[in-house]
Parts: C-alpha cells; structure tokens; sequence
C-alpha cells in the first residue's frame, strides 16, 4: 500500500480562486506586517528602516529575519479560512515535519557552502594577488558564539517560513490541480526568485542571476519535495544554505550573523561568478541524488482495479 501523495491535504478545496485568493493574501498580511515589524525595530534602536533592511549588524538581521514570522502569520489564518485546513498540513499527509529529511538536507547545502568556501581558499593560492576577494573576520569569536542560537532559530524561522508557502502551500494546491510540473514546481519558483530580484543591491546582470539561483533552487525543492511526500528535506535544504551565512557571508549582504565576511563588490563579474557556481554544484548534488532514487526506490504506481 502505498503513502498518500504530498498534495493530499489540498485535494478538497484546490480550487484556482482559493488558491489565488490565500496567496494574495498570505503576501498581503507579509508585506504589511514586515513592513510594521522593520519600522518597529528601526525605531526602537534609533537608527533608518533601510540600514535595518540590510541586515549588516547582529540585531538589524535579527529585526529582518524576525519579519518573516508574518508568513506563518498568514498562513496560520488563511488555511482554516479558505482551505478547512491547519497549518501542519502543510507538511504533508502526516501534518509532521520529517526530521530525519530535515537533518539530511541541511547537511547537504552545509556541505555545498563547505565546498564552496573551500574552492574561495584555493582562489588564494592559485590566482594572482588581489584577484580573489579578501576573507575579514567580521565579529569577535566569542560575541557571535553567544549570538549564534538566536541566530540560528531566526534562521530556521524564516526559512521554513518561505517553505510552507512555496513549497508548502502552493505546491500542494497547484499539484491537486494540475500534473504539469511548470505550473506546480517552476511557477512557484519563479515567483520565489523573483522576490529576490535586488538590481539596486547587485546590479541588474547579478539580480537576475540571484533570480536565476532561487528560481532554480525552489524548482529542485519542488521536486524533492513531492518525491519525498513530505516538506522536510526542502526546509532543511533552505536551513542549511542561509544557515552557512552565520559562518561566512558576502559584506553588504545580511552579513550580521556572519562571523567572517567575504570583500566583494556585489555588483562585480566575480559576484556572478559566486551565485551561478552554488547554482550548478547544487543542480549536479540533485542529479545524483535523483539518478540515485530511481534506481535504489523507484516510483511506486498505483495497483489497477482488479
């Protein structure tokens, strides 16, 4: 007997306009509730909305991590509203996040950016001086060890928060709906990268590379996602890839967590470089993953009526 598919939970009410309707939503109350919590916090440490939005000091990513709480805010309301639904059904027919998934994934995007950091060291060696970009010690040791649990369960909170409405919540609707993969897997995941679309952070050719990485990265959740039934592996992949930012991140870019920063020009030719690399060497970790799945655990298919 097999398990009942991922999308089960959505199967009553997949209706395009609920589906339609609950995003706008979701992205209403987001919007307006991140806006109040970035303006909250700006205040209270005396200091613009825009520095704050940037996340370059511990306590502004904490304000901007913080903000996504406002998606589960959403969620949590528009579920039972318009869908006869909880919130944990989200993650799957079992209404349980598959920890054991969870761990998995995030070990894999952990070691991706392990990989990845490892190839920035090697840069030094092998390329001329001054080419590969300079690698600064952010904050003191000891400060950001106090720092990084909090860091972590931010962390954590907005990325499973991202999760449960792209991979969550609209996959599920979508794939009750439709069989076609470009609508359940590549639409959420386009509208997911373009949400990441910042030309005035990294020029116009890097924003739509980040584009292209997030888009990417949301349509090989998708299918993780529906291969594995349950939304586990996909919020431990999210965890893990901004989770590698508390050790290492790019100076200018929600670096307040981070305890070294890379000196780079976000705008720079080496910065599309850094983003179109993580996008392959995950691609390459999916294809082997998959290729693996159809070999060791196939599909199973339904057993015809007798």
């Amino acid at each position: 007997m097999t398990s009942p598919p991922f999308w089960q939970p959505a199967l009553q009410r997949s209706q395009i306009w609920r589906t339609a309707l609950g995003f706008g939503l979701v992205m209403a109350i987001w919007m307006a509730g991140s806006f109040a919590i970035l303006v909250l916090g700006a205040r209270l440490m005396g200091v613009p909305v825009s520095r704050v939005a940037t996340g370059n000091t511990w306590p502004d990513a904490a304000v901007f991590f913080a903000s996504f709480a406002t998606f589960h805010i959403g969620l949590a309301l528009v579920l039972p509203l318009l869908h006869r639904r909880g919130y944990s059904s989200l993650f799957g027919p079992t209404r349980r996040l598959d920890l054991r998934h969870f761990a998995l994934g995030s070990a894999v995007t952990l070691a991706i950016a392990a990989g990845l950091s490892a190839l920035l060291a090697m840069e030094h060696v092998v390329l001329p001086e001054g080419v590969a970009p300079s690698v600064t010690l952010a904050q003191p040791p000891l400060p950001w060890l106090l720092g990084l649990i909090p860091a972590l369960g931010l962390i954590f909170m907005q990325t499973l928060a991202e999760e449960a409405l792209f991979r969550g919540y609209l996959l599920q609707q979508l794939r009750a709906r439709f069989r076609s993969a470009l609508i359940w897997g590549v639409a959420p995941a386009l509208v997911f990268g373009l949400l990441h679309f910042h030309p005035a952070q990294y020029g116009m050719v890097n924003a739509l590379a980040y584009v292209l990485n997030a888009t990417v990265m949301g349509t090989l959740a998708a299918f993780v996602t529906v291969r594995t039934g349950n939304l586990g592996a996909a919020a431990g992949l999210h965890f893990g890839n901004n989770a590698s930012l508390t050790i290492i991140g790019a100076a200018g870019s929600l670096e307040g967590f981070s305890l070294f920063t890379v000196e780079v020009v976000l705008g720079s030719g080496y910065m599309t470089y850094s983003i179109l690399s993580q996008t392959v060497a995950t691609t390459l970790v999916f294809l082997v993953w998959w290729r693996w799945m159809n070999r060791n655990r196939p599909i199973a298919k339904p057993t015809p009526p007798a």
